[in-house]
């Protein structure tokens, strides 16, 4: 991690809120000076504790939640489980519903937007001009849009990669937008989102999509069906972003004030957020975590709003992590000045969040062996416990391939990858 000030903004007009001025066009007169290239990306000394500590933490929350999709032959409820599942389920579906359901995935949207905010303020800040930044932006979101078609056809119907690659080539629109610009989108798309958690408490049906007519538990039934998916997952992209764009805009905000690359300076906001959004994100989750394992018999409209209730409280669950954590590196900041060296746990969270395109790829992987039915088939007629304990054990071999990794200074495949898809040589 670098202690040190970023370099002096470059002078020049003026830029939204939190960015360097970006690049003044010379006068007719004078001589253009060659175009700067886009800086490329941030070396391993560069970074900082907290995304990457989030990004490690919420990659085991993206697998308890993945884990589920796996889940073949049962009847399926709210959030995604089985209306029959025993006692152990039960007590797994109370801690996952209300810790990580809808608020992993917030989690890590607001991860990337921050993340790319980032970027553009590295390119700004090494004097790259807006059409130079702005074509990074959108190759790098058009080659995740191809990594997730890919990862859906031939992994994970559920990829969240795709859906990423279309937020960023709006976010890449909007790169130089004003602050007030972004609290607006954000705002006027917050009913999309609300509306769409709703989904989340209306049962599933049978969970092995039987109505299909292929037969989905063989191997060339499973592609096609992921075919499928690829062919909704493009129709529904532009609702999918404005359901992201509200907690893309938060992550934009906090990106433009560094709130986690310089957490010292902003204690107060992070304790608030932690102290505040774990309250309203727990009450906000138990009454559809409840009413997953039974407790009631609310209708199907109540269902639906409590569906709301649990995926809009999740936004407050994710901010309050990012809170705790923040306000965790603020307090470690002077020990890190002072030369202390994380430990082997911190160090091996770090290396996760650091690979986490490479880990979530390899989570799909281990998953489709171990739980499809074509393969070892552990999902077919899985309680949650069991896929639970499953989706740990998967994380736990990704940190295990990413400390490996980071021992020998090597970054992961995937992220090598789309670096160098996006960067260039």
């Amino acid at each position: 991690m670098s202690t040190n000030p970023p370099p002096p903004p470059v002078s020049g007009a003026a830029s939204p809120a939190g960015l360097p001025p970006l690049p003044v066009a010379p006068h007719p007169t004078e001589a253009a000076p060659p175009p700067t290239a886009c800086s490329g990306p941030i070396a391993a000394s560069e970074r900082f504790i907290a995304p990457d500590l989030l990004r490690g933490v919420a990659l085991l929350g993206i697998a308890l939640a993945n884990a589920v999709y796996y889940i073949g032959g049962r009847v399926i409820g709210p959030l995604g489980r089985p209306v029959d599942g025993s006692a152990g389920d039960h007590v797994a579906d109370v801690i996952v519903g209300t810790f990580v359901d809808n608020r992993a995935f917030p989690l890590f949207t607001l991860l990337f937007a921050y993340g790319f905010t980032v970027l553009v303020r590295r390119q700004a800040e090494r004097g790259v001009d807006r059409r130079r930044a702005r074509s990074l932006l959108l190759r790098r979101s058009l080659w995740l849009l191809v990594f997730g078609a890919l990862h859906v056809v031939l992994l994970f119907e559920g990829d969240i990669l795709f859906s990423y690659g279309a937020l960023g080539l709006v976010l890449a629109a909007m790169f130089a937008a004003s602050d007030r610009v972004f609290r607006v989108v954000g705002w006027s798309t917050l009913a999309i989102f609300a509306l769409a958690s709703g989904a989340d408490g209306v049962g599933g049906g049978a969970g092995d999509l039987s109505w299909l007519p292929f037969d989905q538990t063989t191997l060339l039934g499973d592609l096609l069906w992921r075919v499928l998916a690829l062919v909704a997952l493009v129709f529904s992209a532009p609702l999918t972003v404005a359901m992201l764009l509200p907690i893309a805009a938060l992550g934009t905000l906090l990106g433009r004030r560094r709130v986690l690359e310089h957490p010292e300076q902003h204690v107060f906001l992070l304790r608030r957020l932690a102290l505040i959004g774990f309250p309203i994100s727990i009450l906000g989750a138990l009454p559809l975590v409840l009413a997953s394992i039974g407790v009631g018999e609310p209708g199907p409209v109540a269902l639906y709003a409590l569906g709301v209730l649990h995926g809009t409280t999740g936004v407050a669950g994710a901010l309050a992590l990012v809170g705790l954590v923040g306000w965790w590196a603020a307090g470690r900041a002077e020990r890190v000045s002072a030369g202390a060296r994380p430990g082997a746990v911190l160090s091996a969270l770090l290396a996760v969040g650091r690979r986490s395109l490479t880990c979530y790829l390899l989570q799909s992987v281990l998953f489709v062996v171990l739980l499809k039915p074509w393969a070892l088939g552990l999902g077919v007629g899985a309680g949650t416990l069991r896929v639970a304990l499953i989706a740990v054990g998967v994380w736990l071999v990704t940190v295990l391939v990413a400390v490996v990794l980071e021992r020998t200074a090597t970054p992961g495949p995937a992220e090598r990858l789309l670096r160098r898809l996006s960067y260039g040589r």
